[in-house]
């Protein structure tokens, strides 16, 4: 008892000091209304349909990043049907810092309230390769807890949204290039994937790491999850989406990793110019996702300044549509 009580305290306290930190926030931003409303091809029929950005990198240092991060969430909110989730895909901090996390999730649970938010931890997010890996992830858990209401023991969970199966993956030990993945964690995933198997309807995995940076325990490479994934799409239907280096978005960003679709999802606030902290082309990229009975369509937006992303010829869309292998079966 003593222990859930004291949770809630802290809780109210990361909220309560987030608020005013992000109040504080937002007036140096600056940032103002602007943009245009957007929507689903078909609203109708869409049986699902989510938000995914990733590599936010907030600093404290960094007010480039902010607006940019802030202009791009007052977009997520411009689509008329809403979202069924927001991921993040971790690295949604530099440093994996008290403050960083006070920005980051008090400016979320600002501009995205009522939202359902699914966040990944990103090598960034607790340490980058340095510092104590299991203090710098609960700070990650008790901040997920306080600000998403998710109150996690490991770094993965998945939860059920309209009926299908959103997988989250998790580092479990300090690293910068690789995503080290235990032998629970490799059976909880069987098990989630049998269900989402019974369910009929396809499984979306989100991952901040790229599927082929995955290790055992030993820290050696392992092609363990890439298999199970492609066994699983196999018959069903799975679609991966991965951060961490910083793609930029393009028609590259849909790729195929042993059958299955595995997408980059690129740097929400990517910083160029002579002083390396001005907006470039490819700042605000990030994924519309839309679930029909027959097909996926995947599109990547502009989130900074509002518009559908384009190829540089400026017609050919940043978007796929992938046929499913059965229609999806009605609840």
């Amino acid at each position: 008892m003593n222990n859930v009580i004291g949770a809630g305290v802290r809780s109210v306290f990361l909220r309560v000091c987030a608020a005013a930190v992000v109040a504080v926030m937002l007036l140096i931003a600056g940032v103002g209304p602007g943009g245009t409303e957007y929507d689903l091809r078909q609203p109708e029929a869409c049986r699902l349909h989510f938000t995914v950005l990733s590599d936010v990198h907030i600093e404290t240092n960094n007010l480039p990043c902010y607006q940019i991060f802030v202009k791009s969430l007052q977009d997520v909110k411009r689509n008329r049907s809403g979202n069924d989730a927001v991921l993040f895909l971790g690295d949604s901090t530099m440093n994996g810092q008290l403050p960083e996390n006070l920005i980051f999730h008090g400016t979320v649970a600002r501009m995205l309230r009522g939202e359902t938010v699914l966040p990944v931890m990103g090598n960034h997010d607790c340490g980058n390769g340095e510092g104590d890996f299991d203090k710098i992830q609960n700070r990650w858990f008790n901040f997920t807890a306080a600000f998403f209401g998710r109150r996690l023991e490991h770094p993965y969970y998945y939860e059920v949204i309209n009926g299908f199966y959103c997988i989250v993956l998790g580092m479990e030990a300090q690293a910068v290039y690789e995503m080290q993945m235990s032998e629970t964690q490799l059976a909880w995933l069987a098990d989630v994937l049998a269900q989402a198997a019974a369910s009929g309807k396809p499984a979306f995995v989100f991952s901040h790491f790229p599927i082929s940076c995955m290790t055992d325990a030993t820290g050696a490479h392992s092609g363990r999850l890439a298999a199970m994934l492609a066994e699983y799409n196999r018959t069903h239907d799975l679609f991966c989406f991965v951060g961490h280096y910083h793609t930029p978005l393009s028609l590259r960003s849909f790729r195929t990793n042993n059958g299955f679709p595995e997408i980059d999802v690129p740097r929400l606030t990517e910083l160029g110019g002579d002083d390396g902290h001005q907006p470039v082309p490819d700042t605000g990229g990030g994924f519309v996702v839309e679930v029909y009975e027959n097909e996926v369509a995947i599109r990547g937006r502009d989130f900074y300044r509002s518009t559908w992303k384009y190829e540089p010829d400026g017609e050919t869309a940043c978007a796929a549509t992938y046929a499913l292998k059965s229609p999806i079966v009605s609840a």
